[in-house]
């Protein structure tokens, strides 16, 4: 290795004689320099029996002084199990070096995995988004322009001593986004259960983990906990939250500080086993709902390796609609790349069932830097493509302070605000320009500085291609061809440094697309599907000010609350009362241009604008 230099270490491990829960191996670099002597690990993943388990992770040396000694061993399992390597490799890390000129197609009768949709976890900041004074802008934001799919809240109830004001501000926002988007989907996922069912009787696994508690006879209270998760369904279905996923226990192979409940995938005389958990839930919600029951998915751990031993022990499996996972521990996030081999293998053998994965963010990142966002949109095209997933979820749709799509400043501060930040419009480059049950269909390209991807609708009338520039320094000119796909409409939308999904013009299949290094491109074609598409594919009516695809009372009611306004300003302009061209007043000439649209509609789902 040389110094200053980053290496992807690539490792398989099977063990010989562990328990059917498994191991957790990882590999670790022992350096000592001048300033003493440092160890970093470089993957870690839960491992089993007789089956090989690809592990991977980055490593990058910095020397002070003189290096005296490198190391690596692999270490983990308990004493007495063993365990196999093989394949073990490390690989210098060099950003691709593409030339300017590159060609790539769409094969759209190449068929691939259908869609859930896009998704993101409300999770704590519920109270500051409902107190903010922007709220209903940043509604919009949230659920009408990101092109939101599934958005996922905590099971809090009897958890929290806040629970019933948590729930509260869920309703209030679930509302504001249903009434933005009627389709979006809800999953529900708890953190712990109420503490009288921890083993440690705190939801916290600080200062003593926990996982579910024993009754007097020493058995585990699987049929409480079924009981807590469908009385907790009631309370938020009697708030008007009515869930269509259950995931029922967050990262359950993780004892964290917070809320948090291990499981193994069986129990042992220490720990409650997901397999017999995840049963009496699905028993006692299938006989209280039968087949109207929301879906469950499972299992929800840190990564997809660490997924296998409970997906191999749920007791039936058919009991599951999809799997989830999240992706903390099968790779590193600046390293998109290096989680490509262990998620193929996982899509070849998994993908039977739709497969979800429900939470990822860089927990130690900066949320507002540029490249940030271009390793998200990374992370996203690499679950599509290599594992095949049906959903991506980002972690946090909005958070205090800081992180999050959004981040919500101080709403009782003296100057409450939000930013939006990179990563939201990494999202929408696939989330606005998709929707549940599309396609991902086959695309291709001769460059190794691009990612592309692509979707069609169940009818094949819209196609949406979405490619990144990955190279930190090159411009690629694109010639894209899509194989005789036609559509009568097209839109291009394009993220860069300092430009956000700038609208940039048409496709045209003859000219080449100029893709500017480090950027997401997005090609929309085919007529719009729904109303938030209208907008997002650049087709939206001038008089529609409330965008929601139909001219009428609605729209001369902001007319009119505005009229006569003399200090539009250029952000607005008076939520667009003050027409083209704007002159910062809201006068005759402009009403003369919004009558011109007046009982109109362009809504794709009401061709008789009912």
């Amino acid at each position: 290795m040389t110094a200053g230099k980053t290496y992807i270490l690539t490792y398989w491990v099977r063990l010989e004689n562990a328990s059917g829960n498994g191991e957790t191996i990882g590999a670790t670099i022992s350096k000592t320099d001048s300033s003493g002597t440092h160890y970093s690990q470089v993957g870690s993943s839960m491992v089993f029996n007789n089956e090989w388990t690809p592990i991977s992770g980055s490593y990058t040396l910095t020397v002070n002084g003189t290096l005296t000694n490198l190391l690596l061993y692999f270490a983990g399992p308990a004493a007495g199990v063993n365990y196999y390597l093989d394949d073990v490799n490390a690989v210098l890390y060099e950003p691709p070096t593409p030339g300017t000129e590159a060609s790539g197609q769409v094969n759209f009768t190449d068929v691939y995995q259908k869609l859930e949709g896009f998704g993101a976890d409300g999770a704590w900041y519920e109270g500051w988004l409902t107190a903010h004074p922007a709220r209903n802008t940043i509604y919009d934001i949230l659920f009408k322009q990101l092109g939101l799919d599934i958005y996922k809240v905590r099971n809090c109830y009897q958890v929290d001593s806040g629970a019933a004001s948590y729930i509260a501000n869920t309703k209030e926002i679930v509302q504001q986004a249903k009434s933005r988007n009627p389709a979006l989907k809800i999953m529900l996922t708890a953190g712990s259960p109420p503490a009288n069912l921890k083993s440690n009787n705190d939801v916290n696994g600080f200062p003593q983990p926990g996982t579910l508690k024993k009754d007097a006879n020493g058995v585990y209270m699987y049929e409480g906990y079924a009981n807590w998760w469908a009385t907790s369904l009631a309370a938020y279905e009697s708030n008007s939250i009515h869930p269509d996923y259950i995931s029922m226990q967050n990262e359950p192979d993780f004892e964290a500080p917070y809320q948090s409940c291990k499981f193994l995938p069986t129990e042992t005389s220490d720990y409650a086993g997901y397999d017999k958990a995840f049963e009496a839930v699905y028993q006692k919600l299938y006989l209280q709902m039968g087949p109207n029951m929301p879906k469950l998915i499972a299992p929800d751990t840190m990564g997809f390796g660490g997924s296998k031993a409970y997906i191999h022990t749920l007791i039936d499996v058919n009991h599951v609609y999809g799997f989830s996972h999240h992706l903390y521990t099968d790779g590193d996030f600046n390293f998109p790349d290096s989680f490509i081999p262990a998620m193929q293998g996982y899509g070849q053998k998994y993908g039977y069932k739709p497969l979800f994965e429900t939470e990822y963010a860089n927990l130690n990142g900066n949320t507002d830097d540029f490249t940030e966002g271009i390793t998200n949109a990374r992370h996203i095209h690499n679950c599509l493509v290599y594992e095949g997933v049906c959903s991506y979820f980002y972690w946090n749709l909005f958070w205090g302070d800081s992180g999050g799509l959004v981040t919500l400043i101080r709403p009782w501060g003296p100057n409450p605000t939000y930013t939006v930040n990179p990563a939201y419009y990494a999202v929408k480059h696939y989330a606005a320009f998709t929707d549940p049950n599309w396609y991902r269909v086959g695309a291709s390209t001769d460059s190794n500085g691009l990612r592309i991807s692509a979707f069609k609708s169940p009818d094949d009338s819209n196609l949406t291609v979405v490619i990144i520039n990955v190279s930190p320094t090159v411009d690629i000119n694109l010639s894209l061809s899509l194989n005789n796909y036609h559509s009568s409409a097209s839109a291009i939308y394009q993220t860069k440094l300092n430009s956000n999904l700038a609208y940039t013009g048409t496709f045209n299949e003859s000219s080449r697309l100029f893709l500017p290094h480090q950027s997401i491109t997005t090609i929309s074609l085919g007529t719009p599907a729904a109303c938030n598409t209208v907008w997002t594919q650049h087709f939206g009516m001038e008089s529609d000010l409330n965008q929601d695809c139909y001219v009428d009372l609605k729209d001369l009611d902001i007319m009119a609350n505005n009229w006569l306004k003399n200090n539009c300003g250029s952000s607005n302009n008076c939520s667009g009362a003050d027409f083209a061209p704007v002159d910062g007043t809201v006068n005759f000439f402009d009403f003369s241009s919004f009558a011109g649209q007046w009982i109109q509609c362009n809504n794709p789902t009401d061709a008789n604008c009912s």
